[in-house]
């Protein structure tokens, strides 16, 4: 079966709607008119027959001699068909044309005096050829009302369709974003009012679109700056909101994850049953996961349900915070805590034991007094040690103690660490500064000096007997690196990464013998780092370390 179809222009269906209904109206009024006019000219005909007849009765009647020659007579006056029948139902006289039938006839009969039937008559072609006179005549102004309606029509229905025409173009001028553009209005009447309130309605439209968009562009820029991922589901489990940094969390783009899974989009199960039980149990909940089975990341997840005004669940929202510095710097809290009282407990402890130890032995052995308040000396000063360090990291860390930018020279600098020169003679350790020429660099030469200290003092406390310590300078276009290397133990490669934390040892025993507290390179770092510096280290187990810094030239 033909469907509809609906493709043409407004305007061609009106128009051809009206040409239809014109040509059916046309049409229907022709019929009847021509039926009334075939009636009309068949009723005039018989009437008019039939006054002919009532005459040419009235003449025979006073004077009825010669009924045949007068009979010929009246038929070629009126131009009828005459015929008389006597009451027997013999022709008389017969005026039609041979071959005539009764149907090919329009007649009319009328009774003469004598009893005898007179019949008047015409063809039935002439009141045919009169009726086809009229309905041709009929159908050329039914044609002409038709065409005269159908450009009527046409001009009233283009006077409706064409603001029609401009409120469509107007349409997807705002479907492209095109605000401003109006419709000229040209009536008062409802497709004027419609154009007026299209105007209005544009206006409107340009004004909610840019609250919306200002809204938008501020709730992204609002997001996009949040350093939590944020990330919202609706109730058929599909992502309808991320964030940049939600979109990191799980390495893709943010547009990527829109209308996926919530699983397939974060390939996470635990936020998956998060969100899943926040929007069962309609409540916020508030838990610490891994991203990923066997990650170290550690990421804080705060779930809420997402409803409209009218309380109606649309969906769930996820907060996500990356904690791991965060569980890491308590780690390293925890640590620095238990490293500090087992530090301080140890050197206490032992002044403790040799100070009962002296209390309940006779004073009067001089060499073991001396013996016993020499170690309880010696621990004090590591103790003291330790202190002055911890306070110098906490000093440096606070930032409470501001930097200098004053020029310094690191080959001066480097020279002065000569102060180790005893500590190196005892360990039979040589100490080589290859800086020949100034080095000048911008800094804070107290903190610089501690720096060359502690690097210096770590060559030679861990370097073995008859070692060496190497200071040298390599210059680029605007920093100087530094680099001091031994000859000593060296360090395992899986230490190298934690030897910058506060208390860390490779070999605990070892390093707090030798009299060290486990601070002098986390004081290193942070100063270099103040100094806006870079450190690094190298090294291999039995051949040595080689410790880099970088600082800025003085401009």
């Amino acid at each position: 079966m033909r469907k509809w179809s609906f493709a043409k222009p407004l305007l061609f269906k009106l128009t051809s709607l009206a040409l239809v209904v014109t040509l059916l109206a046309v049409g229907v009024t022709t019929f009847f008119v021509a039926r009334l006019a075939r009636d009309t000219l068949e009723q005039r005909t018989r009437a008019d027959l039939f006054v002919d007849a009532q005459l040419i009765r009235l003449a025979l009647a006073r004077d009825p001699s010669g009924l045949p020659e007068r009979i010929h007579e009246f038929a070629q006056v009126s131009g009828r068909m005459l015929k008389v029948v006597d009451a027997a139902g013999e022709v008389i006289v017969d005026t039609a044309s041979p071959g005539l039938l009764a149907r090919d006839l329009v007649a009319i009969e009328v009774s003469l005096e004598d009893g005898s039937t007179l019949q008047v008559s015409i063809g039935s072609d002439e009141t045919s050829s009169i009726f086809r006179r009229l309905l041709r005549g009929s159908l050329l102004i039914g044609v002409l009302v038709a065409a005269a309606a159908v450009g009527v029509a046409y001009l009233l229905n283009r006077a409706i369709t064409n603001p029609l025409r401009d409120l469509l173009v107007m349409v997807r001028r705002l479907q492209q974003r095109e605000f401003g553009r109006k419709v000229l209005v040209q009536s008062t009447d409802e497709i004027g009012q419609l154009g007026k309130a299209f105007n209005e309605l544009s206006e409107t439209l340009e004004d909610v679109f840019f609250t919306i968009s200002d809204r938008e562009g501020t709730l992204d820029t609002v997001l996009s700056s949040m350093d939590d991922g944020v990330v919202a589901v609706d109730m058929r489990r599909e992502v309808i909101l991320a964030n940049k940094a939600a979109a990191d969390l799980f390495h893709l783009d943010s547009r990527e994850m829109l209308g996926k899974n919530q699983f397939e989009a974060t390939r996470s199960e635990e936020l998956s049953r998060l969100l899943e039980k926040t929007m069962d149990a309609k409540d916020s909940f508030t838990q610490e996961m891994r991203l990923r089975p066997g990650s170290e990341r550690t990421i804080a997840v705060t779930s809420s349900p997402l409803e409209d005004q009218h309380g109606k669940i649309q969906g769930a929202v996820a907060v996500m915070r990356d904690v791991t510095s965060l569980r890491h710097l308590e780690q390293m809290r925890q640590e620095f805590v238990a490293n500090v009282s087992h530090e301080l407990r140890t050197p206490l402890t032992s002044i403790k034991g040799f100070v009962e130890t002296l209390i309940n032995t006779d004073l009067e052995d001089k060499q073991v007094a001396a013996r016993f308040l020499g170690i309880i000396d010696a621990e004090t000063d590591r103790m003291i040690a330790l202190i002055n360090d911890l306070l110098d990291l906490s000093r440096i860390e606070s930032g409470k103690q501001p930097l200098k930018r004053d020029p310094v020279d690191m080959k001066k600098v480097f020279d002065e660490t000569v102060l180790l020169q005893s500590k190196a003679d005892a360990k039979k350790v040589s100490i080589a500064n290859n800086i020949y020429s100034p080095v000048i660099v911008e800094g804070d030469e107290k903190l610089l000096k501690q720096v060359a200290l502690n690097l210096v003092d770590n060559g030679v406390k861990y370097n073995t007997e008859g070692g060496r310590v190497i200071i040298e300078a390599e210059q680029g276009l605007d920093s100087v690196e530094f680099i001091v290397s031994d000859t000593g133990l060296g360090i395992a490669t899986e230490h190298l990464d934690r030897v910058f934390e506060r208390f860390y040892r490779v070999d605990k025993g070892r390093a707090r013998h030798m009299g060290g507290t486990g601070l002098g390179l986390a004081i290193t770092k942070h100063i270099i780092d103040k100094h806006k510096g870079t450190i690094a280290v190298e090294s291999r187990v039995g051949k040595g370390t080689k410790i880099r810094i970088t600082l800025k030239k003085m401009t």
